[in-house]
């Protein structure tokens, strides 16, 4: 029996109005497509080939599954072309676990967001195996080789709320960003290990090493205790720039609150980056002249002036003007860490170290894919920190 166009319409609305009804309704339509697209398939082979049955299957409805019996041929040619398209989604739906994953909800929250979307078929289960692929891809990305020189290697720890042996406890992640010959810059290592100390830096430099580091122009970093001979041993004489800003709050701490804003004026003058006629002699007379300005007033902050190494903090005066200011701190990757804070600050505390590790890694990924990949052109005053 004929049906017009209006009889089916209402025959339509009557499936629609029944619970599932929607889900129905597609169900029907993808299996008649999937029908008469063999049919046809068949019809344009000159060989023999026939029907040869069904398969069941299972795609995505309206907040549940729809089952799909997927008609096959005998010699096995025939594919429906509708199931490309829902490969695609399921390929889509990974990416979206993925991002929402990466961005600090846990694997529940992401399946609960699934399920609002696409019904409790999206379990936590299913989304706890999208995430260890997660992890593999991370881990990849993280054991990537990289280049045998960069321009500068900017690095520092972050500290993580983590649980190990049923306890929470910060332990410190290693974060090396790299400034490569192209002037864009990456993330070349996370790596995690309980405590921050120099023999660690040294062990991270050592796996650098064996994924293909050769050479560095310069190396920028905090004061840690102890990290210029690791640096040393690993690198040779590779020159290295300690992070002026650690120790502006170092001679911070020596004077009273009230005198802050005048000693850290005392300090610009003392760092002057873009000074381009300032030079490395003309340093420690600007420290005495800002000694002898307090030492009636505070003694030990004038002592500490006179006694202090200064030298680590002053490299970036070896080099062209148009640089200094982005080689005497560790900004770019305290920045980078404060948006992994970000990140890592919607989960709290974490069960593992691997669970830390991948978020971080998304978030460099992200950088390198966004703002990382613009060139910093000014590099390109200063050949010194070039390949040798």
């Amino acid at each position: 029996m004929l049906l017009t166009k209006k009889q089916i319409e209402n025959q339509l609305s009557k499936f629609l109005a029944k619970e599932n009804g929607l889900n129905l309704v597609l169900e029907m339509m993808l299996n008649s497509m999937m029908l008469t697209e063999r049919e046809m398939f068949l019809e344009s082979k000159t060989r023999e080939n026939k029907a040869n049955g069904y398969r069941l299957g299972k795609v995505f409805g309206y907040g549940t599954q729809i089952e799909l019996r997927i008609p096959r041929d005998r010699q096995s040619e025939f594919t429906p072309l509708i199931l490309a398209l829902f490969r695609e989604q399921e390929s889509y739906l990974k990416e979206v676990s993925f991002q929402l994953y990466s961005k600090g909800l846990t694997a529940r929250d992401v399946s609960d967001v699934m399920e609002t979307i696409y019904g409790k078929h999206f379990s936590k289960s299913k989304v706890s195996d999208i995430t260890v692929s997660f992890y593999e891809k991370m881990e990849q990305w993280r054991e990537r080789a990289i280049d045998n020189h960069y321009l500068a290697l900017y690095i520092d720890g972050l500290q993580v709320n983590l649980k190990r042996d049923d306890k929470y406890q910060n332990e410190c992640f290693y974060i090396i960003l790299g400034l490569k010959e192209d002037y864009t810059r990456e993330i070349i290592a996370i790596v995690n290990l309980p405590t921050e100390s120099a023999t660690g830096w040294r062990e991270v430099f050592k796996e650098l090493k064996i994924r293909g580091l050769k050479s560095v122009g310069i190396i920028v970093s905090d004061g840690l205790t102890g990290l210029d001979s690791s640096i040393t041993e690993e690198f040779g004489s590779v020159a290295h720039q300690k992070c002026i800003v650690h120790l502006q709050r170092t001679l911070q701490a020596y004077v009273r609150k009230t005198d802050r804003a005048e000693i850290a004026e005392d300090l610009r003058y003392l760092f002057s980056p873009d000074d381009k006629d300032y030079k490395k002699e003309n340093v420690p007379i600007r420290i005495e002249e800002i000694a002898l300005k307090w030492e009636k007033k505070y003694k030990a902050l004038a002592k500490y002036l006179k006694t202090f190494n200064w030298q680590p903090y002053f490299t970036y005066l070896d080099y062209n003007v148009k640089v200094r200011r982005m080689l005497y701190t560790t900004n770019w990757i305290e920045r980078f860490n404060r948006s992994a804070r970000r990140t890592l600050k919607i989960r709290g505390a974490f069960p593992s170290d691997d669970s830390v590790l991948a978020l971080i890694t998304s978030v460099a990924i992200e950088k390198s894919e966004k703002k990382y990949k613009y060139p910093i052109y000014n590099f390109k005053f200063e050949p010194k920190l070039k390949n040798k």
